[in-house]
């Protein structure tokens, strides 16, 4: 299933032409639809651990051998943005990183043992603090911070194989 294909066509003149108004039926990109229950069922789903290569669509093919149903995968996590939802690779880590960040080695923060933030938010970071502090608060720098952000997204639920037909009716009617 071509996932555009279902969404509803809305009359718009897309050349915007006062003079010239000519109306086209095109594909409403902004129709949209949510799972309707956070479902938990452990035999609905089956985790999966995204790999630096992964891509939905190489996913989709290699569990539904259909790459066109990507889209289930991102409905399935709620991804709505496949660059800021899905996690970048190391390589666009790095880079996303670089430029977000005047010294992707500064410290963002400081975490207890425990793993909760120390560092007040707001509070002026002094890059010249050493990396641990007394009472155990070790610094976590920018790229540390951002990695883990990133590390959070490649946990995923995968719809089961069995599911799949009844997930694209219902998408299909919902639509």
């Amino acid at each position: 299933m071509a996932y555009f294909n279902y969404f509803p066509k809305i009359a718009y003149d897309v050349r915007g032409d006062k003079n010239n108004i000519r109306i086209d039926r095109i594909t409403n990109v902004l129709a949209r639809i949510r799972k309707k229950v956070e479902i938990t069922n452990v035999s609905f789903f089956q985790q999966y651990f995204i790999q630096d290569s992964d891509r939905a669509d190489t996913l989709a093919y290699q569990i539904y051998g259909d790459s066109t149903l990507h889209w289930i995968i991102m409905y399935a996590n709620y991804m709505t943005n496949p660059y800021y939802d899905w996690p970048l690779t190391y390589f666009d880590l790095q880079r996303y990183v670089a430029k977000k960040y005047d010294n992707i080695n500064g410290i963002h923060h400081y975490e207890d043992s425990d793993g909760n933030e120390v560092q007040e938010p707001g509070t002026p970071i002094d890059v010249g603090v050493p990396p641990v502090l007394a009472g155990n608060a070790t610094a976590v720098t920018n790229f540390i911070y951002e990695e883990r952000l990133n590390d959070n997204k490649r946990t995923i639920d995968i719809i089961r194989v069995e599911y799949i037909s009844q997930i694209v009716q219902e998408f299909k009617k919902l639509i």
